[in-house]
């Protein structure tokens, strides 16, 4: 992929993933007072919307940013990134973890939804590490957007009628990195399984995270995970 195609393929992932965020959250978050069933939501969910809509604007700043050779800039705004996915590392667990304290999901539901966040937060640490190397550093941190929309698309899935499909939620989970994937083996002529990290993890976590989950070991460390991101606050 030479670079300009590389920055047009970036700059639609951009575009792509704020349209995908507002969709899936504006009933519940960016709309929310515009329903008649509207109910204020508790400060830990509302840190969490904004710090999640904060980190998927800056990913479509970001982009653009280098599309606009602005590389200083983009370093700049990458140390205040590292400051957002902190936040959100705690923000993005307290609500998935509180329903399974609350019995409103079971350990399997919650798992697979802790399993896709530790592999987002794990790619941004990538995407960091690799900074010096832009063609790595990219695509890591599309592996990691990859992983933090399975929410926002279950919302999607909802207004469309195909809750149930997993055809949908994955498929439309996994397209952008498809995209990536497909791209670099045309422009490249070679694998590049970079590309790749955030589809297996999906179809990972999918396929064998219940194992773990429904085991003694998934137990106690679901009951950990509680003990420090959900009981302080409770």
């Amino acid at each position: 992929m030479d670079a300009k195609s590389d920055r047009i393929f970036f700059k639609c992932s951009a575009i792509w993933y704020v349209l995908t965020i507002f969709w899936g959250f504006a009933p519940s978050f960016y709309l929310a007072k515009l329903y008649e069933d509207f109910e204020p939501l508790p400060l830990p969910l509302k840190v969490h919307g904004f710090s999640f809509t904060i980190w998927v604007l800056l990913y479509a700043v970001q982009v653009f940013l280098i599309g606009s050779q602005k590389y200083m800039l983009h370093k700049r705004l990458g140390i205040f990134g590292l400051v957002i996915m902190i936040v959100m590392v705690p923000t993005g667990l307290f609500p998935v973890l509180y329903k399974y304290h609350a019995e409103m999901n079971d350990i399997t539901h919650t798992g697979h939804n802790v399993f896709r966040l530790f592999s987002g937060y794990t790619l941004f640490a990538l995407a960091f590490m690799y900074r010096k190397k832009g063609f790595f550093h990219k695509r890591f941190m599309l592996g990691c957007m990859v992983m933090l929309m399975s929410a926002a698309i279950f919302r999607i899935s909802l207004d469309l009628g195909l809750a149930d499909s997993q055809v949908f939620n994955k498929g439309v989970q996994v397209f952008p990195a498809i995209c990536l994937f497909i791209s670099d083996i045309i422009n490249y002529k070679k694998i590049v399984w970079v590309d790749l990290i955030s589809v297996i993890a999906v179809f990972t976590i999918f396929f064998f995270a219940d194992y773990f989950w429904l085991s003694h070991g998934g137990n106690e460390f679901m009951n950990q995970l509680i003990s420090v991101f959900v009981l302080p606050f409770v």
